[in-house]
């Protein structure tokens, strides 16, 4: 295959992305194959005789209590070469990067947090109703937050999986790059790194639960979770 015609098979691919009648699932997969492609062709730019910039993606409004929907945050950043950024007295984060990343990082974000939910009431029922309030409170949070660091572990290392099946040869510029132009807005901002881990009774089962997260899938396969 030329590199014109891998050319030609990204640009197919990210026009799946932006697709309106395409599925969430859909434009992920596509958005992941196209990066792959970038990658494995050592291109750094499909778009012809202009360059795509990061851009900030739009504020999106979290609990200041809920530290760990920050480290899902994160992870989805990880995954597509942009960078999380929290406004600190509100609680609010955006993604930086380039739009099509920044549009799969909103989408893998929810996705994630709504298994998050669906998991932790699920260990909750184990209990049966056995725990008080500070208990409950306790296996909120550490069940939260181990499951979210988990998810933001496995994100880490197909990253870095990614990276060691790229020929040693070739320059690995979509990331580099993609992550320089973020960084490059966020110059004067400070980036947080992930939050310490604190332990609690729901420790455990959150980072097996952490396993069971899946990484692909978008707002409407999120909709058909179960209703607790």
């Amino acid at each position: 295959m030329t590199k014109e015609n891998v050319m030609d098979k990204i640009r197919k691919l990210f026009r799946l992305a932006n697709d309106k009648g395409a599925t969430e699932n859909e434009k992920l997969v596509a958005l992941e194959m196209a990066q792959r492609l970038m990658l494995q062709h050592d291109i750094q730019n499909v778009e012809e005789n202009r360059v795509v910039e990061a851009i900030k993606g739009e504020w999106m409004n979290v609990d200041r209590g809920d530290q760990w929907e920050i480290l899902v945050a994160m992870s989805a950043a990880k995954l597509f070469n942009c960078r999380s950024v929290q406004r600190k007295l509100t609680g609010a984060h955006q993604f930086v990067g380039k739009p099509e990343n920044i549009d799969a990082c909103g989408e893998t974000f929810l996705w994630v947090c709504s298994q998050v939910e669906v998991l932790y009431k699920e260990a909750l029922r184990n209990y049966n109703g056995s725990l008080g309030r500070a208990g409950r409170a306790d296996l909120r949070r550490s069940f939260k937050q181990a499951c979210a660091r988990r998810v933001y572990e496995r994100c880490c290392e197909i990253v870095a999986k990614t990276r060691n099946e790229i020929p040693a040869h070739m320059a690995l510029v979509v990331i580099d790059q993609s992550l320089a132009a973020a960084d490059e807005l966020l110059k004067d901002v400070r980036v947080r790194k992930p939050m310490r881990q604190r332990f609690g009774i729901g420790t455990h089962a959150g980072r097996l639960a952490g396993d069971r997260v899946r990484l692909q899938g978008g707002v409407t396969e999120q909709r058909k979770l179960p209703k607790e």
